[in-house]
């Protein structure tokens, strides 16, 4: 998706005013409308105590910390299914509930939304921070859908790599839009730890504060009498050092996405955990430059920053009014994979224009190859998903056919359901099914395993085709895998199948399809819709077969099926899971028959279903 500068300049101006206005007013936050769009701002701050309130070494905690707002902002690993909570500034969080807790914002925001007008979060500094979360919250509560969009100025990274990727697996990401220029040290700030900068940020704000309130009208800033403080430069040589740290473990490891060495550093290695997402809108006295790549982001900047000429302009951090006021060449960031490292080499284009005027042109050998690294990250990431989509498609037309061929044959004779035929496995039909589940199996193990070590791009969830292929697999195919781990009496040695031997491959189908919020809208479906329907028959029907159980244990149990039972009754296709030989019927009579003596008292449901 490219960026649409025709529809975000004009709104330039109104965005910095009502930052500027938010900023000088003291209040929580200031807004307007401007036709069918409310713009709300969020102020700064002049004092380092919204960053203060924390003791780890970069200010991170996590996201969902005394709050319920953010609650799909986590990371679930399938191998070992673990969620990790996203990791944000804790200045930033607590800044930002209490801005929720005091103030009329979400009834205010809720009342744009259903009169169907578009909310615009902005804000400068810390308050484009604010705005960031603002928009984070509103986009849970609304869905990906909602025309809700942040637009910062000098915004600080306050997000780590959980959040980064949570958005962009969203489908957030083109919902952000971050301006920076090319000398603004506060962007950067983050990058080094919060004891290093502290000192700094009590003289250094203060200053930028009061450089902001004399912004005009217009947008722009008048000049500042004042001398930028001492501590300015000793600041900027701390947040580069540290930026370079970042920079460089960022470009090995996209080199070597695989590495295990790298891998193994990762942890031992304390930086700066805080990562961009969205778009970012990199401002030269030439232009824009416009980067969707977020792998390019950090490169950009720390290199635009180490490379400024003017590096103790402190007006860089306030001086926003000049984006767009009368220069407005904006250009995409794209093709990085192929960007030219030598001088012969080197494209006399619009993007090359502004990576020139960034500090990143044909003579910075180092930045050049970082961005190229992002690029080709970026597209392996892009040629490992379409491998994968290619290769879907193939076993569609072939394994999956076969596989639902096999299941309609049963279906149509009504004798047999085809989880009880390939349970007995006493036909050559049953041993061609095998194999194409097993083809099957193997691609979608490939897939968990590309989506564990981070080989696919974050958003291939948005994919509805890939969503839609992937529970029908699992729709299909988990039954025969219940099937064969029964058929070979595994549940002797290793315990029933939901408890010890279900594969993460459906675990993670099942959490994407749920991440997606896709739903089968059919009222009475032609397969059942719960892939371990068949795992619960098995389970109940070994426990009751067991005379070592107690009575009263199994009695709970049967309790508990019922109860499970009823919950997805809809769910079920009961033309197959009621045939004359289906283990579920035959269970049905044993429960029954054990009912009449008063032992198990079947449900009402299960009463009408055994008739």
């Amino acid at each position: 998706m490219g960026f649409d500068s025709s529809s975000f300049s004009p709104r330039y101006k109104d965005l910095l005013k009502v930052s500027c206005a938010a900023s000088k007013s003291g209040n929580y936050f200031e807004e307007t409308s401007s036709g069918d769009t409310l713009i709300i701002g969020f102020c700064g701050s002049s004092s380092a105590n919204a960053f203060n309130k924390t003791t780890t070494k970069f200010g991170e905690c996590a996201i969902n910390e005394n709050n319920g707002y953010f609650s799909s902002l986590v990371h679930w690993s399938p191998a070992n299914g673990k969620i990790q909570q996203a990791l944000v500034h804790k200045g930033a969080l607590d800044k930002f509930l209490d801005i929720c807790r005091n103030s009329d914002l979400e009834t205010k925001v809720t009342k744009a939304l259903e009169g169907n007008k578009t909310v615009l979060f902005t804000g400068h500094s810390i308050g484009g921070a604010i705005a960031t979360l603002a928009t984070l919250a509103s986009l849970e509560k609304w869905g990906k859908d909602a025309p809700v969009f942040a637009i910062t100025f000098g915004f600080p990274l306050i997000g780590d790599e959980v959040l980064a990727r949570a958005v962009r697996r969203q489908g957030w990401a083109n919902n952000f839009f971050n301006v920076v220029t090319r000398g603004d040290v506060f962007a950067r700030i983050l990058l080094a730890p919060w004891e290093s900068v502290c000192s700094h940020l009590g003289v250094l704000l203060p200053y930028w504060q009061k450089s902001a309130e004399q912004m005009n009208d217009d947008g722009t800033d008048e000049i500042m009498k004042e001398a930028p403080p001492t501590e300015l430069d000793e600041h900027l040589r701390i947040v580069l050092r540290h930026a370079c740290a970042v920079v460089n473990f960022m470009t090995v490891n996209n080199m070597e996405p695989t590495n295990k060495l790298t891998a193994g550093l990762k942890p031992a290695i304390k930086l700066s955990p805080y990562r961009p997402f969205g778009y970012y809108l990199f401002c030269s006295d030439n232009g824009t430059l416009c980067v969707e790549n977020y792998e390019a982001v950090l490169p950009i900047l720390f290199y635009s920053l180490s490379t400024c000429k003017d590096q103790a302009n402190v007006s860089d951090h306030t001086g926003y009014g000049k984006v767009f006021h009368g220069n407005t060449n904006i250009a995409n960031l794209e093709g990085l994979q192929n960007l030219p490292l030598s001088q012969s080499a080197a494209l006399s284009s619009a993007m090359e224009i502004q990576l020139d005027a960034l500090g990143i042109g044909i003579q910075n050998a180092q930045a050049r190859l970082a961005l190229r690294a992002a690029g080709e990250h970026e597209n392996k990431l892009r040629q490992n998903f379409s491998e994968v989509l290619e290769e879907l498609n193939k076993l569609e037309k072939t394994e999956m056919t076969k596989l639902k061929e096999y299941r309609n044959k049963f279906l149509s004779q009504k004798s047999m359901p085809y989880y009880e035929a390939f349970k007995a496995h006493k036909e050559e039909t049953d041993f061609k099914a095998n194999l194409n589940r097993l083809k099957l199996a193997a691609l979608y193990d490939r897939i968990e395993n590309l989506v564990d070590t981070h080989q696919l791009p974050d958003d291939f969830q948005c994919n509805e085709e890939l969503i839609r292929k992937g529970t029908e697999y699992r729709l299909y195919v988990e039954p025969l895998d219940i099937a064969n781990y029964y058929r070979l009496g595994k549940h002797e040695d290793s315990g029933h199948y939901m408890k010890n031997a279900r594969p993460r491959r459906y675990k993670a189908l099942e959490k994407w399809l749920a991440d997606k919020k896709m739903e089968d809208k059919s009222n009475q479906p032609k397969i059942t819709m719960d892939s371990c329907f068949w795992a619960y028959v098995e389970e109940i029907s070994c426990l009751m077969n067991n005379p070592k159980e107690k009575e009263e244990d199994v009695k709970t149990q049967c309790d508990n099926f019922q109860n499970k039972v009823k919950g997805i009754s809809d769910q079920l296709c009961v033309e197959e899971v009621l045939m004359v030989q289906s283990s579920f019927t035959e269970l049905l009579k044993k429960l029954k028959q054990q009912s009449g003596g008063g032992v198990f008292p079947l449900s009402p449901l299960f009463n009408m279903i055994a008739q």
